[in-house]
């Protein structure tokens, strides 16, 4: 269950507790700014208060809360509250204990919002245009184009065709040879980039369908996406505020799952497939193992 939704729930909570709720939801946008001692003196309660507060909502601490609650609202948000954003997440403050449970909460926060945003049938519709494809074109560029990468590599294990190309000239070509028998899927945390637009209009012109993997359906490349999958985001494109961190652990979070899909629709003919592999790459024991 959503975090929002389980603070809006007032027969979960102590009088003392929905006196906390009303202010945290009434007060959304200084949410980033405060540490647990702030609030617990704007609300008339001790840190140990809310930190039992955040137990009871099935997170660790306050910390991890202020995480999860300041995402929500940026997402659910009717207007985008541009002030509530978790402002460098890692500061010269933060010691080597601190840094390791903020990277986890960073990565967990990352993977439950992705996965909240899921629609099962969405999820299971994509994977079975993935197993129909004769080819999938996968798109992206800079930091995502790692993604892509490992994207192919992980399809080429489950017996799907894939394709990336780094270059734009490459991915232009790639696009004007593509057709309804193929399967592009993009990866673009902002949904505006100049050159993935130019190619999905090129495949739209072309009959392709375009699976689109992004934070945002209100942006100029999820016009042209058949399928709009939803990757968790920081809503800031400073790079210091782990933005492409964050919405990468959330993509390569898809994929995996995507990758579980397509084993099990086909187990059978791809444990075959590793066999062979196996056999084409040497064992251990092997003297003229590849590896």
């Amino acid at each position: 269950m959503r975090l929002l939704r389980k603070m809006q729930e007032p027969e979960r909570f102590s009088p003392a507790e929905q006196n906390m709720i009303n202010y945290i939801l009434s007060h959304k946008r200084e949410m980033a700014e405060l540490s647990i001692r702030e609030l617990a003196e704007k609300t008339y309660s001790s840190p140990a208060g809310i930190f039992r507060l955040c137990q009871k909502l099935g997170l660790k601490g306050y910390n991890e809360f202020k995480l999860r609650f300041i995402s929500e609202v940026n997402r659910t948000e009717s207007v985008p509250c541009a002030g509530i954003k978790i402002k460098r997440p890692i500061t010269a403050q933060d010691g080597p204990e601190g840094i390791v449970q903020k990277m986890a909460a960073l990565e967990i926060e990352s993977i439950e919002e992705t996965k909240n945003e899921m629609k099962m049938e969405q999820v299971v519709r994509v994977a079975q245009m993935m197993r129909e494809a004769k080819v999938m074109d996968i798109y992206a560029y800079d930091q995502n184009f790692q993604l892509a990468q490992m994207m192919v590599y992980n399809l080429l294990q489950v017996k799907c065709v894939a394709v990336a190309n780094i270059s734009l000239t490459s991915q232009l070509a790639q696009a004007m040879l593509s057709d309804a028998s193929h399967l592009a899927i993009i990866i673009s945390r902002t949904g505006s980039n100049k050159r993935l637009l130019r190619t999905a209009k090129i495949l739209k012109q072309q009959g392709a369908p375009i699976v689109l993997l992004s934070s945002s359906e209100k942006t100029p490349l999820a016009k042209y996406a058949d399928e709009f999958l939803y990757v968790a985001n920081a809503n800031t494109l400073d790079y210091m505020d782990m933005g492409s961190m964050i919405f990468s652990v959330g993509v390569r979070y898809y994929q995996d799952v995507l990758f579980g899909l397509l084993l099990a629709q086909d187990f059978d003919g791809i444990e075959e497939f590793s066999g062979r592999m196996d056999n084409c790459l040497g064992h251990y024991e092997d003297k003229d193992r590849l590896w």
